[in-house]
């Protein structure tokens, strides 16, 4: 069994990436153009394990704590990204890990980076109470506790929470039941209150007098008019931020409640002005809450305050009602007896969207309508994921409501604020429940409930998932003597079951009159199959303040679709209004043993990654399950299915080396119990082999799979300590697509060793470690048995290579140095390849796989072993190759390119700052939609041969990071995409001279949707190289300004600009972009102005800016010099697939030698594309200054002007 928790990783693990392609994501309501949200800087997240994720433009990259390339299984579904390393995978489908602590797309929106904020669930024992390991801000309500990873602590935290064990069970000992993210929740954002009738209440003396009702939301401002006395307590738990509310929502929210509209002449009242209000801040002037922050006022407004009405406006994603705030809402209702009226969401108009904590149980969720009673397109609806529950139970009006407005809030003006969203619906609901409160004190929230939603006017044209029971009315409920259960829900249930009981639930009816009611119930449910649905009785005698019970069964017998079905229980008497509970059933795929046995190409139990995947299933995109031992056995519904696991076997180097092999079933149906047996002995090995002795760096697979309604997938970043691929070979696929793409990364190899016939390739140089210097040596080696110091006594081993098994890293580097080793070897005491990181040391250091590594230590003990040892410290070639097999899997997976076949491209890597490059180099394969890989740092001098594979199908992209001695980046630069053509030769330069804004279609373009413009214009590419540069250097600065005419629209620090509200008709616009950076850092380019000119006019969609760009070409030396008689080429072009704007009808060039005081104009000589100048720069002048202009015939134009462009010789 892999070490899923080891951070120093002995044993390898498979890992996968899953992406989803064809399942569509949720619906969200339509909104008027605004400002596109660009593509942000690269971010770098650290997560729980440690490792470090950076996201940037589509692309992803992984590395461990130690920089490292690792694998990670990646998984894009609905629209969110989530990197799981290999050591999280356990975790993770053990359930102790959330799988939000892994969503990057969430993190990197919500501003997570270093420090991670947590929730640590408890398992409710007396021993693991005794044995907690964290600390931190108490939720007792979920027993858990609130704790933050903090910034550079994450090896160390990920120890504590994990230890020693290989499994979950090392938390379960410290009786951890569960690691949450911390995760932000947001605020959910005409006369509303007479249209639920509150008015008529307040005629009858009921206002809600002295109801405790406790607001969670953004603070108040306490002194608005309506609000003034209102406020009965108040407490903020946002860490810095005091009560005043400086976002606007929660006065807002406050008010609908319990204002009592002073400000209006009493006109806005609230609807429960009498209402004692209790305000917990949980979520900041910006409108966002931590989790913990609103578990904590959630606890302080029921115990502490005693909150009879407790009103969030607020939520997070959908969910099953198993997430901590939901389980909150529970847990306290159950203790306190206190209402949660909460938003179901604006994730509407898709089905299954209602958020927590509006998913739970106890929760009195609401949805919006609007004045007319029709459901707003944004409220979100249900059925609840997983089991179908109904939710929302209610709705109230959200739409164009009038409430309070914060004075310190910048959005509106004057004493009130029209707002739409649940968060708006919510409040009218608590309102009512404090008058309802207030007529019956000694009701628990429950009971509240369930007469709020059996009494809400029924809305026929809304199905119970959309509007609940209906729309909130507290002058009927007001009238009502007769309350009965809101809903009823039966549960989820597999088709065909036959358990001998329908289910059935309790449906309760209240009497609080002085005399026995009579009910006639009616059942009604038209889209459900006849006889579905059945009451016990259908009249029932509710005697005189008291309750009566009816059954509400469903018969699954002969249904045969998998859904939903809802219905509604009327109950009418005399001297009292109907009340409705609605009621709901589901059905799902009864469930079939499927029983998988795997085995290695040597029969041993095989164990690694099980994923299938349903045809025709969009809410169940996959399936993901780890197989140990060599066997499975899960139940899944019936169906037609797709199945493929990547296994770990045997590799190439003896029977302590691993592989990786898929095997798969393209298509399997499951109708009755289903034994599959997947045998790797018939897999088939797959090997790229180069013209040039290489070994392979990086490694990925992705298996592609789509039939019927779904698409996955599957890319395998593969560790380096599996040391060979395998496929099994299949025939062509006909149901469907299948496709097998093969990715490696192949460099010269930075160290080789041989002995005799035996070449050591299954070696690794550990990370940390020092290269030797270039070049061939014969050594002697010695065996120094556990590498102790102890070890070394007697034996002579400087100048010579060591040999030693694998133990306390540390000391034996140490132990190897002091001894004079020349080079260490470390013997693997595990599976696979070593690779251990070390702390960085000046010894030559790398590992043997332990098959290998026994056979030499049997040598040495047998007599002297000499070793040839060649060493490569910088990298001159390598090849990056795909392989691509379509519908079929051949029985020959060897990849034999010729120098013909590839393309070769000269790369001059310049080096303005820091001495190591970080490059990778992306492929864009069919079927992949985004590109994603660790980083390898590789070692190169100025120059390196790169041999790639040239398909007309696969299109690279190149991004490469200088690092400075600290190592933070100073410069980063992205290309073009770019076909490459067999047989070509290209010449490819990195941080050259002049730098300036350059843009391609690799990053956002600046564009114009409807009124609004964004522009990111990253300042930094270099010369002719078609580079965009995200980064300067910390020295760097930037600023960008967008002009309407002469009038300054806006201007931002950064390289990013966005405005709206622009006019509709077209007006002349302009954008400034200006750079600057140390000199002393960074000799050219040291200050830069770009103007661009153009018209722009309102648009019925995102269109490109019509911008006109420069580049440059001119010789210069490794240290950005040209000679003082080199031609200086200018070629101006537009933006990559932006609007016809016309060809270049003018272009000038002037030129400074003193840094812009005076300017010299050249003469421009036209050819082909480019216009060339011949400068003559004058004695003594040591840098190019330049100044271009360029217009097209629509006159859209731009100025540039570069300092110190570059240098003269």
């Amino acid at each position: 069994m892999a070490n899923m928790f080891s951070r120093r990783p002995r044993t390898a693990i498979i890992t996968a990436a899953l992406a989803l392609l064809a399942v569509t994501p949720p619906g969200h309501a339509a909104a008027a153009a605004t400002v596109p949200a660009p593509q942000a800087p690269p971010t770098t997240l650290t997560l729980i394990t440690g490792d470090v994720v950076t996201v940037a433009s589509g692309r992803i990259t992984v590395a461990g704590p130690d920089g490292e390339p690792i694998g990670a299984r990646v998984i894009t579904a609905d629209g969110d990204t989530y990197v799981y390393p290999a050591s999280a995978a356990q975790g993770v489908t053990s359930g102790l890990l959330d799988k939000q602590l892994f969503n990057v797309t969430r993190l990197v929106a919500e501003g997570y980076g270093d420090s991670l904020p947590l929730i640590v669930t408890y398992k409710d024992a007396p021993s693991a109470r005794q044995a907690r390991p964290f600390t931190g801000r108490e939720l007792t309500s979920i027993d858990s506790v609130a704790v933050t990873r903090e910034p550079g602590k994450a090896t160390e935290f990920w120890a504590t929470l994990t230890g020693s064990s290989p499994t979950a069970r090392a938390a379960a000992r410290n009786g951890i039941k569960k690691v949450w993210l911390d995760a932000k929740v947001h605020a959910d954002l005409a006369d509303t209150v007479a249209q639920i009738g509150a008015p008529e209440v307040w005629s009858g003396g009921d206002t809600g007098e002295g109801v405790d009702v406790a607001v969670l939301d953004t603070g108040i401002d306490a002194e608005h008019p309506d609000l003034v006395g209102q406020v009965e307590s108040s407490a903020s738990f946002v860490p810095g931020e005091e009560v005043t509310d400086r976002n606007g929502h929660g006065t807002h929210v406050a008010s609908t409640i319990a204002g009592t509209g002073a400000a209006s002449g009493g006109k806005e009242k609230g609807v429960a002005p009498g209402a004692d209000l209790h305000i917990g801040k949980v979520l900041d002037n910006g409108g966002s809450g931590y989790t913990s922050w609103i578990i904590e006022g959630m606890e302080w407004a029921t115990r502490d305050e005693k909150a009879k009405i407790v009103s969030m406006s607020l939520g997070s994603g959908p969910t099953d009602g198993t997430d901590p705030l939901s389980q909150a809402v529970n847990a306290l209702s159950a203790e306190t007896g206190a209402l949660f009226t909460i938003a179901a969401g604006n994730a509407g108009p898709a089905a299954g969207t209602v958020g927590a904590p509006g998913a739970a149980d106890a929760a009195l969720t609401v949805g919006a309508v609007d004045g007319a009673d029709a459901i707003a397109d944004f409220s979100s609806r249900g059925p609840r994921l997983v089991d179908g529950a109904l939710k929302p139970e209610i709705t109230a009006p959200g739409v164009g409501v009038l409430a309070a407005r914060s004075q310190y809030a910048t959005q509106g003006e004057g004493d009130y604020l029209t707002l739409s969203g649940t968060s708006m619906a919510t409040p009218h609901v608590a309102g009512a429940a404090a008058l309802l409160a207030a007529a019956h004190p000694d009701w628990t929230g429950a009971q509240l409930k369930d007469a709020l939603v059996s009494t809400a006017k029924a809305t026929p044209d809304l199905g119970p998932y959309d509007g609940g029971s209906g729309r909130l009315d507290i002058a009927g409920t007001a009238k009502s003597t007769v309350f009965a259960s809101g809903t009823a829900y039966l549960g989820i249930h597999p088709l065909g079951e036959d358990s001998g009981t329908p289910p059935r639930r309790e449906v309760s009816y209240t009497n609080t009159s002085g005399s026995p009611v009579t009910l006639d119930l009616t059942l009604d449910a038209p889209e459900a199959p006849g006889g579905l649905f059945a009451l016990s009785a259908t009249t029932i005698t509710v005697p005189a303040g008291g309750q009566a019970t009816v059954t509400v069964s469903a018969n699954l017998t002969g249904v045969a679709a998998k859904r939903t079905y809802t219905g509604v229980i009327e109950a009418r008497g005399a001297g009292t209004p109907p009340v409705r509970t609605v009621i709901g059933v589901s059905t799902e795929d009864k469930l079939k043993h499927l029983r998988v046995t795997a085995k290695d190409r040597n029969g041993a139990p095989l164990w690694g990654d099980l994923t299938l995947m349903p045809k025709n299933d969009p809410s169940t995109p996959y399936y993901w399950w780890r197989v140990d031992g060599g066997s499975l056995d899960v139940l899944v519904p019936d169906g037609e299915y797709s199945l493929w696991m990547w296994g770990q076997v045997q590799g190439t180097h003896g029977a302590d080396s691993i592989g990786v092999a898929l095997m798969q079933v393209p298509v399997l149906t499951i109708d009755d119990d289903t034994d599959v047996t997947l045998d790797a002995a018939t897999t088939r090995e797959i090997k790229a082999v180069t013209p040039k002795d290489a070994v392979t760096g990086q490694v990925r697979m992705d298996y592609y799979r789509s039939n019927g309604q779904a698409a996955v997938i599957d890319s395998l970043t593969i560790a380096p300590e599996f040391d060979s691929l395998w496929a099994q070979p299949t025939p062509k696929v006909r149901a469907g697509e299948m496709a097998l793409n093969v990715r490696w990364r192949k460099i010269e190899p930075l160290l080789s060793i041989t002995s005799g016939k035996r070449s050591f390739d299954d070696l690794w140089v550990l990370p940390g470690a020092t290269l030797l210097p270039a070049g061939t040596s014969d050594l002697q080696a010695v065996f120094a048995g556990e590498g102790r110091a102890s070890d070394y006594a007697g034996l002579d081993a400087a100048g010579k290579v060591a040999v030693v098994r694998v133990g306390d890293d540390d000391e034996q580097v140490a132990a190897a140095a002091a001894a004079g080793v020349k080079l260490l070897l470390m013997v693997n005491d595990d599976l696979g390849r070593l690779r251990i990181p070390l702390r960085r040391t000046p010894l030559a250091v790398a590992g043997l796989s332990r098959t290998w590594g026994e056979e030499l230590i049997t040598r040495i003990q047998q007599g002297p072993v000499r070793l040839r040892v060649e060493s490569n410290p910088d990298t001159g070639y390598l090849y990056d190759l795909v392989r691509y097999y379509d519908r079929s899997i051949p029985g020959d997976l060897t990849y034999r390119p010729s120098e013909h076949d590839l393309a070769k491209v000269q790369v001059d890597f310049r080096r303005e700052a820091g001495d190591e490059v970080e490059e990778y180099r992306y492929d864009h394969s069919p079927h992949l939609d985004s590109a994603m890989g660790s980083t390898m740092p590789v070692r190169s001098k100025r120059f390196r041969t790169d041999w790639i594979t040239a398909d007309g199908a696969l299109r690279w992209t190149t991004e490469v990071n200088q690092r400075g001695s600290d190592r933070m980046i100073r410069t980063q630069q992205l290309s073009a995409s770019v076909d490459h053509r067999p047989g070509r030769t290209l010449t490819e330069q990195w941080f050259g001279p002049i730098q300036r804004p350059r843009l391609n279609a690799s990053y956002d373009l600046p564009a114009r949707t409807g009124d609004a413009i964004w522009a990111p214009l990253p300042g930094w590419g270099d010369s002719g190289a078609d580079h965009v540069g995200l980064y300067g250097g910390s020295e760097a600065t930037q600023s960008v300004s967008l002009y309407q005419g002469d009038k300054l629209l806006t201007r931002e620090d950064g390289y990013i600009v966005a405005v709206e509200g622009l006019a509709a008709k077209r007006l002349p616009y302009r954008l400034v972009a200006t750079t600057g950076r140390d000199a002393a850092a960074f000799p050219y380019s040291t200050r830069t102005e770009t103007t661009w000119r153009f018209t722009s006019g309102t648009t019925a969609r995102a269109e490109q800016l019509p911008l006109i760009q420069l580049d440059y070409q001119v010789e210069t030396d490794g240290q950005g010099r040209a000679s003082r008689r080199a031609p200086l080429t200018l070629l101006p072009s537009h933006l990559p697939g932006g609007p016809d704007s016309g060809t270049i009808k003018s272009l000038a060039l002037q030129v400074s030698y003193d840094d812009g005081v005076t300017w010299r104009q050249e003469r421009l000589t036209r050819h082909g594309d480019g216009w060339t100048a011949e400068p003559r720069p004058p004695s003594g002048a040591r840098f190019m200054t330049l100044r271009a202009t360029a217009q097209d015939k629509k006159d859209n134009a731009l100025e540039q002007t570069i300092v110190r462009a570059y240098g003269l010789k």
